[in-house]
């Protein structure tokens, strides 16, 4: 891109979504929030792009209409060119007409929480589609003073619904409950067995398993059917091909992984495919950028193929104009949208030498040294979703961010003390090809397991052995250390091993992070690649009394793995138990289907509760109990297992 881009600002107004209009080449609307879109009036700006100095495209505010809730998103209508619906915090969506002035043309009011997207159908163009937090789907069209249909698509909030561009009666959805799902809009069906006569969940054609977090964004492939791409919380952005759906047949699971793209630093808010070329895809995050991906780049070309990144706050919205091939825009959680004048076709240059990089020394450097703890982007959005909504975060720190947990719970041995332990963490990094592991985190399942470790049963078990001998205990996936460090800490009678994926960077902070608490002397840091010979990790202590592990079980693709790690691990004792515990965002089933093989692998389940994070509740498992996103993100799954002698 040889010209600058041309920006726009509209003071006090953050902005979450940015469309081209489908019938002329120099018209966009934005949605806009107050107070970055948590309290307050929105607005809907219309801007259009007009000549410049020197040739140079420049963007001009047309007018903007005030409403009494921020808007999230907007949609151009495709059989009127002056007509577009806007998605609104309090539930609403609203019919504008550009050439009228002040009030919406029309107005819906039956969705019960915030309406995060629209969209109009491009097929059946008298159609469009809104999501909401509620966890429907509606159908409109703008003739009618009601909705014509509703999806119960999912148990929690719906980020986004898009009409495929090649199939009008199917439609996609995204979610916190982290899947995509598509749906056959000819033959509505319900979801048998898990719900009750007042809120049935609509049955999908398919369920792609597509994050062990919540999916922010999708879209169709505009020149391959049933090719999604997505991108959420993981940073991660995949690419989906569903044809394998079989015609007439419901509740199927699956969806193929083409392709991952791997780069972004925080959580990607939105995707978008080119309308002109079939394999480029536009991404935006919270990480400030956007970036430009050829997913089918040529033998040695890499596939990102440029960085914008002047944006100072989160980049939440991006849009392909649909006449010029390569004009895009973005919308940033701020008062700015930025515009390219160039194509695609001149992006060029050493991809390798925009990325950036962090480095974890010199951050621990400035902010362990002087004992605050200091708080990145994506950490405040994560506490702030507590504290706004009363929605428990599942994450408790990410990559280069310093994390000190001091043990509250007075149940636990570990903390019933004078002054009660603490340890304190580097959150480590990982190297880019090993993002997906998702190691980067600290989650709510780690800290749990770590306040009540009295459930271990370490001081029962260390009773029965010889005098000298310690117990031995590792930990799986260890990421950070929570659990294992604050174990070594707690007990003196312990050794402990931390492992984790043989990433240099990850290991490198894990090994640090045992040397800053003063354990080294119990506890050591080791490269484990799960289902590898685990020689390298037992030595010549021999297996493990205790193995334990906080959130491991999200990717059902490596069940296997870890069960054979398992196998080889633990002692074949009557007394040698294994404790997993699981955030229940993992997800029912997933938790489910790991609990058949583990058993099929000889092992009992001893025990299997859910429990409570902010409280003293436990229920028993139940793979069909409560899915809703907002209650399940309060409680953790934990599993005691034993060998079968």
């Amino acid at each position: 891109m040889n010209q600058p881009p041309s920006v726009l600002q509209t003071p006090g107004f953050a902005h979450y979504s940015l469309m081209w209009s489908p019938f002329h080449n120099n018209r966009i609307a934005l949605a806009s929030s107050a107070n970055f879109g948590l309290v307050g009036n929105g607005r809907l700006h219309l801007v259009s792009l007009a000549p410049g100095p020197a040739g140079l495209p420049l963007l001009k505010l047309d007018k903007f209409y005030e409403t009494q809730d921020g808007l999230y998103d907007i949609a151009w209508s495709e059989i009127h060119e002056n007509q577009l619906v806007t998605a609104s915090g309090d539930g609403s969506i609203r019919l504008w007409d550009v050439m009228l002035n002040d009030l919406p043309i029309r107005a819906w009011q039956e969705h019960t929480r915030e309406v995060f997207s629209v969209d109009w159908s491009n097929i059946k163009k008298d159609t469009f589609a809104s999501s909401s937090w509620d966890g429907m789907v509606k159908l409109w069209t703008p003739d009618r003073p009601r909705s014509i249909s509703t999806l119960q698509a999912h148990q929690s909030c719906v980020y986004q619904a898009l009409f495929s561009p090649h199939q009008p009666d199917t439609l996609a959805t995204c979610s916190t409950d982290g899947t995509v799902k598509i749906f056959d809009l000819r033959s509505p069906a319900y979801v048998p067995g898990n719900n009750n006569f007042t809120n049935p969940t609509s049955a999908a054609v398919l369920t792609i398993p597509a994050s062990p977090g919540e999916v922010l964004s999708i879209d169709w492939n505009k020149y391959r059917p049933l090719t999604i791409a997505s991108g959420g919380v993981d940073k991660i952005v995949n690419i989906w091909d569903c044809r394998m759906i079989k015609p007439g047949e419901l509740n199927q699971v699956g969806g193929a992984r083409e392709t991952q793209l791997l780069g972004h630093e925080y959580a990607v808010r939105k995707v978008q495919w080119s309308p002109h070329r079939a394999e480029i895809l536009a991404t935006a995050s919270y990480d400030m950028t956007c970036r430009v991906w050829n997913t089918a780049p040529a033998p040695g070309r890499a596939q990102l193929m440029y960085i914008h990144d002047p944006h100072t706050e989160f980049v939440v919205g991006c849009g392909w104009s649909l006449y010029e091939e390569g004009q895009f825009g973005t919308s940033r959680r701020a008062d700015q949208v930025f515009t390219f004048p160039d194509g695609i076709d001149r992006l060029s240059g050493p991809e390798a030498s925009l990325l950036r990089t962090h480095n974890g020394d010199s951050h621990l450097n400035s902010n362990m040294e002087d004992g605050r703890t200091e708080m990145d982007a994506t950490d405040i959005f994560s506490s702030s979703l507590e504290t706004l909504f009363d929605y428990q975060p599942i994450t408790l720190a990410s990559a280069g961010s310093v994390y000190t947990h001091e043990c509250k719970n007075p149940s636990s041995r570990a903390c019933a003390t004078d002054t009660p332990l603490k340890v304190t963490l580097l959150t480590p990094d990982t190297l880019s090809a090993n993002w997906s592991l998702h190691a980067s985190d600290i989650w709510v399942s780690s800290h749990y397991l770590a306040d009540h470790l009295d459930q271990l049963s370490i001081d029962t078990i260390s009773a029965r052995k010889p005098a000298g001998e310690k117990v031995r205990i590792l930990e799986l996936g260890a990421s950070a250390g929570l659990p294992g460090i604050l174990i070594a800490k707690a007990f003196n009678n312990v050794s402990v091993v931390v492992s984790d994926y043989p990433d240099e960077l990850l290991i490198k902070t894990l090994a640090e992070n045992v040397a800053r608490n003063g354990v080294s002397h119990c506890c050591v840091a080791a490269p484990y690649a799960w289902g590898s010979d685990a020689s390298t990790i037992i030595g010549d202590g021999g297996a493990f009394d205790i193995v334990v592990a906080a959130d491991t079980l999200w990717n059902p693709t490596l069940h296997a793995i870890l069960i054979r790690s398992l196998q080889s691990t633990l002692k074949r004792l009557p007394s040698a138990r294994i404790h997993l515990v699981a955030g229940l965002h993992t997800g029912r089933y997933t938790i489910q289907s790991f609990l058949y093989a583990v058993q099929e692998a000889g092992f009992d389940i001893e025990s299997a509760l859910e429990k409570e994070v902010k409280g003293n509740q436990e229920r028993a498992w139940d793979v069909k109990g409560d899915n809703d996103d907002k209650n399940r993100r309060r409680w953790v799954v934990w599993l005691v297992l034993k060998w079968r002698l």
